[in-house]
């Protein structure tokens, strides 16, 4: 969308669009703004933090590995037969080895 399409939403939004009467689910006044800065704050991030203690915004860090050709092969399988993606094994595979392994210090 350009910068005149926005504008030309933005006008529609706030003079000409018309809310049903009895709505439940239309939020109005500081309600709708308050949602309207919410959502756009939660934008600005990218997708959203798998961190419970990450601020608005806040982005998760990202690694990178490079595995051979049958790990990966094993990873999908099992990734998929568990019905998980990929990232969600990883995470859990790497919480299981530094568990393991910082007790063993």
């Amino acid at each position: 969308m350009s910068e005149k399409d926005y504008d030309a939403a933005a006008e529609w939004a706030e003079h000409d669009m018309q809310l049903p009467e009895q709505s439940k689910s239309a939020l109005r006044g500081e309600d709708a703004a308050a949602f309207g800065r919410d959502l756009i704050e939660r934008s600005r991030g990218g997708r959203p933090s798998i961190d419970p203690d990450a601020g608005p915004g806040e982005a998760s860090p990202v690694r990178q590995v490079r595995l051979p050709r049958a790990i990966d092969h094993d990873l999908v399988v099992f990734a998929e037969q568990n019905h998980r993606n990929l990232s969600e094994v990883m995470r859990e595979a790497i919480i299981e080895y530094l568990t393991a392994h910082r007790q063993a210090s």
